[in-house]
């Protein structure tokens, strides 16, 4: 400390000087004496090198240590996010012994509180509040082994109570070695890890129908809103390549830990040019928790498994396609495969940050259970988003689903699905 207060008394005064003799010392330069200006310059600059130095050395060791029990310095290094999503829906053409024709809404509040608490270690948390059960007047559809309906609103989550606040994510995130290692491990979302895809991942700006957002042909473990105790470990030996193995509890429910387990391990592939950008996810998973059979429930089958694919890719700075393909077994659930596609336009009607999006996907009924239901169809989704821009954190969109042969029944009329989505984040 006695070193530092020196250090800026120099400054100081050498500070002082300048301003004294700057009429000098431009008279000097006239008339051919050395650059004392410079000179002057030189040591200023030398003196804040040693002061940078000394700060550097005081926040290491034991000064270090103590330096994190300041709150205001703690606080420093936390950074909060959030978002408000308020999205309306209704039907068009829908069945009246299905509900007719309606508008619902739902309400979801999001905020991320991040911290470094180590070097290159990070804990995160995320919690939600939501209002709203959004819109359920629906033929049935096909849904995943867990009873996770596909849609139409991925941001509606499976609370048992929708006003309070909701603890979704508590993790802890460590970087080694030049941060190509992570290891992440706590209360985690299962689909943060796993088939990403830059296109198709965020029901606040892009696609609102959950099956856009991510392959619906996994058995994804955690609770119904895919959060769980677990851990993942994330590797990039190269730049363009990836490896990722996550570990979680099947249920989310923190009983019988890890007896039965969703353990997923995917590769990711990062092909790019100097302007485009592409990922290339592959990914097998396996959920051991037992379940009644889709064709006779009084037998139990014992887990779920598939493999999957996703991928997106640039074709130009504002054009981008992505798609996804994924298998699970026939027995478990309604469907066994299920494909989905889609392409992003940017700088649409010729504003530069709003973007429009369209997708199409097609879920096949399982053999199994076509024979055990008597259902001969697969089912056909459709959505198209437009996403306006008016500030960074303001965005509104209207939005547009179709849905055919609703959970494989082909005497089912289609119905559309007409909405409007209002995101503000901070």
């Amino acid at each position: 400390m006695e070193k530092e207060r020196v250090i800026r008394l120099m400054l100081f005064v050498l500070t002082l000087v300048g301003c004294l003799c700057t009429a000098d010392l431009s008279r000097a330069q006239t008339q051919g004496a050395p650059d004392l200006r410079g000179e002057l310059e030189k040591l200023r600059e030398r003196m804040e090198a040693l002061e940078r130095e000394t700060g550097r050395k005081k926040l290491t060791g034991e000064e270090e240590e103590e330096r994190r029990h300041y709150p205001l310095v703690a606080i420093s290094k936390t950074h909060v996010t959030g978002g408000l999503t308020m999205i309306l829906q209704g039907t068009l053409n829908n069945e009246e012994v299905f509900g007719g024709d309606r508008a619902d809404g739902s309400m979801s509040a999001d905020l991320f509180l991040e911290s470094e608490i180590a070097p290159r270690g990070t804990l995160l948390f995320r919690m939600d509040v939501a209002q709203g059960t959004g819109l359920t007047t629906l033929p049935p559809l096909f849904v995943n082994p867990d009873g996770t309906p596909t849609g139409p609103n991925n941001d509606v989550e499976g609370w048992s109570s929708a006003d309070t606040l909701h603890i979704n994510e508590v993790r802890y995130e460590q970087y080694f070695k030049n941060d190509t290692l992570r290891l992440t491990v706590g209360q985690i979302d299962l689909t943060s890890y796993f088939d990403e895809n830059e296109f198709a991942n965020k029901e606040t700006f892009q696609f609102i129908a959950p099956l856009f957002n991510n392959n619906i042909a996994i058995d994804w473990g955690g609770n119904a809103n895919f959060f769980g105790p677990g851990v993942v470990f994330n590797a990039h030996p190269i730049e363009l390549l990836g490896f990722s193995v996550g570990l979680f509890e099947g249920d989310g429910d923190y009983q019988d830990l890890f007896s039965d387990p969703f353990i997923a391990v995917q590769v990711e592939l990062e092909p790019y040019t100097e302007k485009l950008e592409g990922h290339y996810r592959f990914f097998v998973w396996t959920r051991r928790t037992s379940r009644p059979s889709i064709i006779n429930p009084a037998a139990i089958e014992s887990g779920n498994s598939g493999v999957g694919v996703s991928f997106d890719q640039e074709l130009s700075r504002k054009i981008g396609v992505w798609g996804r393909f994924g298998t699970q077994r026939g027995k478990v659930a309604q469907f066994d495969r299920h494909a989905s596609a889609g392409v992003q336009f940017k700088g649409a009607m010729g504003r530069e940050e709003d973007v429009i999006g369209a997708a199409f996907g097609a879920t096949f009924i399982g053999g199994e259970y076509k024979q055990a239901s008597g259902l001969d169809t697969n089912e056909y989704y459709g959505e198209v988003y437009y996403n306006a821009a008016f500030t960074e954190g303001v965005h509104f969109s209207p939005d547009l689903q179709y849905i055919v042969h609703p959970g494989g029944n082909g005497a089912i009329d289609p119905v559309y699905i007409y909405g409007l989505r209002g995101q503000i984040s901070f």
